[in-house]
């Protein structure tokens, strides 16, 4: 006798938002997004805390994120979008490990990053993860002293500092010097003739840490200007490595 039961869905191996191990902490929160969110994606609070969540539109967001979305086929607010609608309540995995989707190259047991800004191209979903922080800090100046210009640059786990001694009295010698200088080091990378473009190697972040010119008047000259657009998600590394953009495996501890 042939069965009654007919499979709606084939399921793949594992899809964006699908727990993957036993053990997870889910709570629930209602969502404070007008256009909805889609699964496995981070989300951090908003309104009244332990209450709402909302898109990591900010590094503050992902720095007190709640968590991941959950996939829940058997929902009954799910519909054939895969997404929850605002004002829902939304299922929020705090530890755990889960399957997302990546942007791009990612590598096991290297940090999380979430995307909080589109990069004008191809990725364009905030909360989304991947394995760098998408961009650097630039760093100009119209300093014209002579002497020794000093910067302190941090990827989140080492810190370096770099000098250029100028001799010329202009603001792209300056740059020009500490650009080849930061460039030179297997933690950095840098270019640019009159701003410096500043990066760090896949998995970290970079920061301007320290700044030193020959006077007070000199060093007031530097402009600092954070590009990058992800953060590193507290507590959250790849279990698996990957290259190009697709589904990959992560751990969370509880964040919030």
């Amino acid at each position: 006798m042939a069965s009654l039961l007919v499979p709606l869905e084939v399921l793949a191996l594992a899809k964006a938002g699908s727990i993957s191990r036993l053990g997870a902490f889910v709570s629930t929160r209602t969502l404070n997004l007008a256009a909805g969110i889609a699964e496995g994606l981070l989300v951090g609070p908003s309104g009244t805390a332990g209450q709402e969540c909302i898109s990591v539109t900010t590094a503050a967001l992902v720095q007190a994120s709640c968590g991941w979305t959950v996939w829940r086929p058997m929902s009954e607010d799910f519909d054939a979008t895969h997404h929850y609608a605002d004002n829902e309540a939304v299922a929020v995995m705090e530890s755990g490990h889960m399957h997302v989707l990546c942007e791009g190259t990612c590598v096991a047991d290297q940090p999380v990053y979430a995307r909080i800004t589109s990069d004008g191209g191809s990725n364009l979903i905030v909360g989304k993860a991947r394995g760098d922080s998408d961009g650097g800090v630039t760093l100009t100046t119209t300093a014209t002293v002579d002497g020794q210009y000093t910067v302190g640059l941090s990827n989140g786990v080492v810190t370096e500092y770099f000098q250029f001694t100028a001799s010329t009295s202009t603001a792209t010698q300056i740059v020009t010097g500490l650009v080849a200088a930061i460039d030179a080091s297997a933690n950095f990378a840098a270019t640019g003739t009159t701003t410096a473009t500043i990066t760090a190697q896949t998995g970290k972040e970079v920061s301007i840490v320290f700044l030193q010119a020959p006077t007070n008047a000199a060093e007031l000259l530097y402009v600092k200007t954070d590009t990058q657009k992800a953060v590193r998600v507290p507590g959250a590394f790849f279990d698996q490595s990957r290259s190009g953009a697709g589904l990959v495996e992560i751990r969370q501890a509880k964040v919030n």
